[in-house]
This record gives structure tokens, C-alpha cells and sequence, in this order.
């Protein structure tokens, strides 16, 4: 059953380390989407205002449009919406991802606007609900709106995340484990003006200092969480903050992230660097190792081996 699976999986500490720090960015993620929501339209109404208060030209079918690291407007409102977005772009001399929007519907639609500071492969975003932590955080990074004191705290928990996905073993030790704790609890410390994030640091603490033993494949516990299945393939996690999550679903979300990230690596660079190959690898081995997951990862096994060839 796919329940005996998983638990056999977090037989091995490492690859549960790396799904309790998984786990704890998608508690950060949840508490931080309706605050990124909230700030982004209010960011997004300054800039609609400028243009009004300008008295902004009006503008009619615009044909404007943004492909990849590049963008050039053709219409007075673009030219002056992407001066306003840059602006406020902590990375104006930097790597922006313009292809990520639609600058013509910038007027109307404010997550339009966000996308410009998010990373890589977010085209398809519809608002703060479809975006991971990474994405969120860079939001918070690359956007001056939100005014983090120290943002450093911000980068180091991006780049958390990032060694996190780029564990093509999908295993991180103990000693990276605690030291990524701490940088959530000080990253929390830092954004303790967002409304509830501060309760989530008990249960993030608790996530990691659990120690997510299989005590019984019979009966399907795991300690820290009192994991029970559901009469079904799925093993739920007791007094979790995000409510209904199943192990199960939690792993094929993670894994699900790291496919994302080296097909984004593919469409980037157009080829495969060594470690990308090695990556594919090592993620082939994986799904085919472990059925149960094969069975819902058997398309991306296919775009796997296209890619090696």
C-alpha cells in the first residue's frame, strides 16, 4: 500500500529531513499568501494612482508585450508603469523576469504588476494562492513596497529553500536542518508585522524537533504527529496547520516542486549541465525505486528520459 511505502521511506533521517523542511515552507507559505495578497493590491493601486495623478494618457488596444529578460514598451502608459514598477525593484540593474507578465493588462490587474518581481516560470500565476515559498519570498525581496528591515533574512531562507530543491537525493542532514530552523524563527522575527505568522513558530519548532519514527507499519504511527490513515492510501498529519494535508500529498508535493525546478533549469539554459544530468538521474531512480510514487510521477519519468536524450 502506498502508506507502507512513504513510511519505509521516512525510514531514512535525511530524506525525512528533507520533507520536515518542506513541510515548514509550506506553513510559511500558507501565512504569508493573504498578506502578500493584501499588500500587493494596495501596491498596486499607489502605482495606478501615479498614473492618474500624472494625468496618464489613455491607452487603446495596447500591443505591448514582454518576452523573457526583456521588455520595451511601445505605448506612454507601459513606458511609465514599468519606470514606476522598476522603481520600486530592489533588482532594477539586475535579472527581471518581464516575460512572467502581460504588461497590457498592468492598468487592471494587480497581480500582473507582482509577477515582474517574481522568479522564472511564473507566467501562468493567477495570484499569491498559486505561489510556493520561494516564490513569495522573492516577492518580498525584490519589491521595496514591503520594507523588511533586514533583508538579509529574507536571502537566507531563499537560499534554504533553494539547496533544499537542488537535493537532487532529496536528503538534507540534521545539522542543515537545525540551522534552516533558525533562520525560519529569525525570519519570522523580521516579518512580525504579518497578521497570525508569529503562532506558526511553535509549530514549526515542533515539525522539527519531531523525529518522525516509524514505530508500527501496522498501525501507521509516526511519532511527533500521530499520523492515521484514512481507510484509504493516505496517511494524515494530526494538528496540522494546514488542514486535511495527507504525508503522502505533502511528498508528492515536494517532489512535484523539485521536477518544476529542473524542468525550469532545461528551459533556461537550453541544455544540461552535469549536475542537472546527474539530478535526472538520480530523480529517475528514485520514481522507478519506488512504485507507488511512479504511479503518479509516470509522465514526468517519460519528460525525464527525453531530457537525457
Amino acid at each position: 500500500m502506498a502508506q507502507t511505502s512513504l513510511l519505509l521511506r521516512l525510514n531514512c533521517r535525511e530524506y525525512k529531513n528533507w520533507m520536515k523542511a518542506g513541510y515548514c515552507l509550506q506553513i510559511l507559505q500558507s501565512r504569508l499568501q493573504g498578506f502578500i495578497d493584501s499588500e500587493m493590491k494596495t501596491f498596486h493601486r499607489h502605482l495606478t494612482a501615479n498614473i492618474s495623478r500624472a494625468g496618464g494618457p489613455q491607452r487603446q488596444r495596447c500591443q505591448c508585450r514582454a518576452k523573457g529578460k526583456q521588455f520595451h514598451p511601445n505605448c506612454p502608459v507601459c513606458m511609465k508603469l514599468k519606470e514606476l514598477i522598476l522603481l520600486h525593484h530592489n533588482n532594477r540593474n539586475g535579472e527581471i523576469h518581464w516575460g512572467n507578465c502581460d504588461p497590457s493588462l498592468w492598468p487592471t490587474q494587480y497581480w500582473e504588476v507582482a509577477k515582474v518581481y517574481l522568479p522564472r516560470g511564473h507566467t501562468n500565476s493567477k495570484g499569491p494562492q498559486q505561489c510556493d515559498a520561494a516564490a513569495i519570498l522573492n516577492l518580498i525581496n525584490s519589491c521595496d513596497h514591503f520594507n523588511v528591515s533586514n533583508i538579509s533574512k529574507v536571502r537566507e531562507v531563499i537560499k534554504c529553500r533553494n539547496d533544499l530543491m537542488h537535493s537532487s537525493d532529496m536528503k538534507v542532514s540534521s545539522s542543515w536542518l537545525s540551522s534552516f530552523g533558525q533562520k525560519l524563527q529569525e525570519l519570522i522575527s523580521e516579518l512580525g508585522h504579518v497578521p497570525n505568522l508569529k503562532k506558526e513558530s511553535d509549530q514549526i519548532k515542533k515539525v522539527l524537533s519531531s523525529d518522525w519514527s516509524v514505530k508500527d507499519l501496522s498501525l501507521h504511527e509516526v511519532d511527533g504527529f500521530g499520523a492515521e490513515p484514512d481507510g484509504g492510501e493516505n496517511v494524515y498529519i494530526g494538528n496540522s496547520s494546514l488542514d486535511g494535508l495527507s504525508l503522502n500529498e505533502l511528498e508528492i508535493q515536494l517532489v512535484n516542486q523539485l521536477l518544476e525546478e529542473i524542468y525550469l533549469e532545461k528551459e533556461e539554459n537550453g541544455a544540461l549541465s552535469e549536475e542537472d544530468q546527474d539530478a535526472v538521474i538520480k530523480m529517475k531512480t528514485f520514481l522507478t525505486e519506488n512504485k507507488d510514487l511512479l504511479s503518479v510521477f509516470q509522465e514526468d519519468l517519460e519528460k525525464l528520459e527525453h531530457l537525457l536524450n
